[in-house]
């Protein structure tokens, strides 16, 4: 490989980490005041969490976020998967991590631990759908 080649591949791979890094650290920003108990309710109530977030953030993110960083969006948003989120979410914010997984004091909470984990990738699949709909519609 031609180190031109090498520099640009490293150069892309440092966009897509910046930008899974700004992906995580805003999903962290807007966690910081969500409890386990919040996560809980969210869990059994089966809330849509696009539908709850403010359209301040909705516009931050649709007009900050994503014309940014718009190619990496569309070349890599299907990486980010529930599995992905979760794995964060055990680094990040494990009483999170806890109530969709039914651990330590949440190992006896009144649902299945698949029906958490549904829940989560809905959540997941349902943000990259919305997305994706704005990104169309910019095109």
């Amino acid at each position: 490989m031609e180190f031109k080649q090498q520099i640009k591949r490293f150069v892309e791979n440092l966009a897509v980490q910046f930008a899974v890094d700004a992906v995580r650290s805003y999903l962290l920003h807007r966690l910081e005041n969500i409890t386990a108990a919040d996560c809980y309710t969210a869990i059994k109530n089966k809330v849509n969490l696009w539908q709850i977030t403010p359209d301040s953030d909705k516009t931050y993110i649709i007009k900050k976020i994503l014309p940014r960083f718009r190619k990496l969006v569309i070349r890599y948003m299907d990486d980010i998967t529930p599995r992905l989120v979760l794995e964060w979410l055990r680094r990040d914010r494990p009483d999170l991590a806890d109530v969709i997984e039914k651990k330590n004091q949440w190992a006896y909470a009144d649902y299945e631990k698949e029906e958490a984990y549904k829940w989560l990738a809905a959540q997941v699949e349902n943000i990259k759908a919305n997305i994706k709909a704005v990104l169309s519609e910019a095109s």
